[in-house]
């Protein structure tokens, strides 16, 4: 074969093989980096579940910390997942990124090893509420994208970027901004979006006992075991579930609720034919002390427009006897048990709306007391829109996604491009 055909013959199989490598490399950036944004999104979208996520792992080694500092390192974490996401998925800062996500896997592929190992609770939280999965099958899947990232650190400037290095700060700021908001709405109000059992639509309580007697099931140390409500253990143990009685297929089924004598009145408190106002507290505190003067103004409305106003607080009785102590509620005041509660509502303290016995609307107390004054506002409690129903998070993911197409359609104009590579100068 002449030595001019053998040169074109591997020029044309040098090629292939760049075309090859180029393709792996939009592949694994679109792998990596969309695990990245739904891992980071899902915890941007509950603030809260994460943060009692935390604290499990927390509780587990013994460690404790202010509830702040927990808060500020979990949002800040789902949204440098979210935007390292991005990053990789459309080939911004490159190198950097890469980077970024090797550091943080350096970090949870050991964690997760250790989860799987010594099982210290029983979901790794991952993707939050949004998709349960169990703890070798998460470090599996860490090792899965070590791995990816690991190809990517050697040959991901293979390919370029959906957007000039000039445009790619805008880019980056705008994927910081929008898991911060949901983070932010998420936390103050309620999750825009809701992956727990008790959704808007859904009714609120149901007996989770056939026999009137809930149990539920805490680890420890690898062991587990039942307890009532009145004999919960301490926060050493982590909570895993419900026990499930016969004809039920979940815990998720029913939330049991009970008197001050421990009778369970699940069926009896939840009216099918009016209104309610439950004030659910999962976390009784001092902090709630704030709010009371609100509750009573709150308690009154509803007494003026047929609204039947109860609490259900966390059933521990001396967290429960310290609450009712400072508080003196007029309203009748029920227990459940408090991780129940809190699959229910986000927040210490929060507000569910029902009609007939089915939720039309959550709010934490705080975002009620600044923005609903009972008697003044035109608006009626059961005009009140519900954070997820949707609008407001789709509103802001259309803007976030609009914004980031009008960039990328932006950089298709050479006069536009050249304006903004002269300033970068």
């Amino acid at each position: 074969m002449p030595c001019s055909e053998s040169s074109a013959l591997q020029k044309m199989t040098d090629s292939t093989k760049e075309k090859l490598r180029r393709a792996v490399v939009v592949a694994l950036r679109l792998i990596v980096g969309l695990t990245f944004v739904i891992s980071g999104w899902a915890k941007s979208i509950d603030p809260f579940g994460f943060v009692l996520k935390v604290g499990e792992y927390l509780n587990a080694w013994g460690l404790n910390m202010p509830h702040e500092a927990i808060v500020a390192g979990s949002v800040t974490l789902a949204c440098v997942e979210f935007c390292t996401g991005v990053c990789i998925a459309t080939g911004c800062l490159r190198r950097l990124s890469v980077w970024i996500a090797a550091a943080m896997m350096l970090a949870m592929l050991p964690l997760t090893l250790y989860i799987a190992v010594a099982n210290p609770v029983a979901d790794c939280g991952c993707f939050g509420d949004l998709w349960h999965i169990s703890n070798w099958a998460s470090f599996s899947k860490n090792v899965v994208l070590t791995a990816m990232i690991a190809w990517l650190m050697f040959n991901n400037r293979r390919s370029g970027s959906l957007y000039p290095a000039p445009m790619q700060w805008i880019a980056i700021t705008l994927s910081t901004a929008f898991p911060l908001f949901l983070a932010l709405a998420g936390y103050q109000v309620q999750p825009l979006v809701d992956f727990r059992p008790y959704k808007t639509g859904t009714r609120i309580f149901s007996s989770a006992g056939t026999d009137g007697t809930a149990k539920y099931i805490y680890e420890k140390d690898g062991q587990r075991q039942t307890f009532t409500l009145d004999m919960l253990p301490d926060s050493t143990w982590t909570f895993i579930g419900e026990e499930k009685p016969a004809g039920s297929d979940s815990f998720d089924a029913g939330i049991s609720v009970y008197d001050n004598e421990g009778n369970d009145v699940t069926d009896d408190i939840v009216s099918d034919t009016s209104r309610q106002l439950y004030l659910i507290i999962p976390e009784p505190g001092m902090h709630y002390l704030s709010f009371a003067h609100y509750v009573s103004r709150l308690y009154r409305y509803c007494q003026n427009n047929d609204i039947e106003m109860i609490a259900v607080v966390d059933g521990d009785p001396e967290r429960f006897s310290r609450w009712t102590d400072w508080s003196r509620p007029d309203f009748k005041v029920y227990t459940a048990d408090p991780v129940a509660l809190k699959q229910l509502v986000r927040g210490p303290e929060a507000l569910v709306f029902t009609d007939g016995g089915i939720i039309r609307w959550k709010r934490t107390l705080s975002s009620m007391s600044y923005g609903y004054k009972p008697g003044s506002e035109k608006r009626l409690l059961s005009e009140l829109p519900s954070p997820d129903d949707g609008f407001i998070h789709w509103t802001a993911a259309a803007s976030y996604l609009g914004a980031m197409l009008v960039l990328y359609m932006l950089t298709l104009s050479p006069r536009l491009l050249r304006l903004f590579m002269r300033r970068g100068k």
